[in-house]
């Protein structure tokens, strides 16, 4: 009887995947891809304040990444690569919607949870109507866990003007959040 070795391999890296992926094996695409999926969709959403919309913009950069997937000429940029995609579709998305944000803004407050705490849902609130550039910036910071330097990748900003941005917001939602 032939025993399966798959349970005793080694995981393969992201990288090792997106090689694979770049020869035509989507399956280690679709491997990577699922490991992102929720980094991406939490960044759209802070784009676009809408699930749908957010949804919408996640699969069309998991589209357009898988077509052009074999100009990526460093595997181990993966990850940052379809967060600027990412971003670039919520960008789209914002150009044809003029008043998206103003409306996704409404659907967003009425979907936090009655059990959130008075704090954290007055974050939410100050967060949801900060610019779009910020309140993406400061969640990418603090509740996804990037560096500076992978944030300023991914949005293709400067690295001192990230951290001024990112600072700049704590310092107004201070504000904000102690007048409440």
């Amino acid at each position: 009887m032939k025993e399966d070795n798959r349970a005793t391999e080694t995981p393969m890296s992201d990288e090792e995947l997106i090689r694979r992926a770049q020869k035509g094996d989507y399956e280690s695409y679709q491997a990577v891809v699922l490991k992102l999926k929720d980094k991406a969709y939490h960044i759209a959403f802070s784009y676009l304040q809408n699930e749908s919309n957010s949804m919408d913009a996640v699969s069309d950069a998991v589209v357009k990444a898988m077509l052009h997937l074999k100009k990526l000429k460093e595997p181990k940029f993966f990850s940052t690569w379809f967060i600027r995609i990412v971003i670039n579709e919520c960008k789209i998305q914002l150009r044809k919607q003029k008043n998206a944000i103003k409306n996704a803004n409404s659907l967003y407050h009425t979907a936090l949870p009655v059990s959130f705490h008075d704090e954290v849902m007055d974050l939410e609130h100050t967060l949801a109507r900060l610019p779009a550039m910020e309140r993406l910036l400061v969640k990418m910071r603090y509740y996804l866990g990037y560096s500076f330097e992978e944030i300023a990748e991914a949005t293709e900003l400067p690295l001192g003007t990230v951290k001024s941005k990112v600072y700049a917001t704590l310092r107004h939602l201070r504000v904000k959040l102690e007048v409440k």
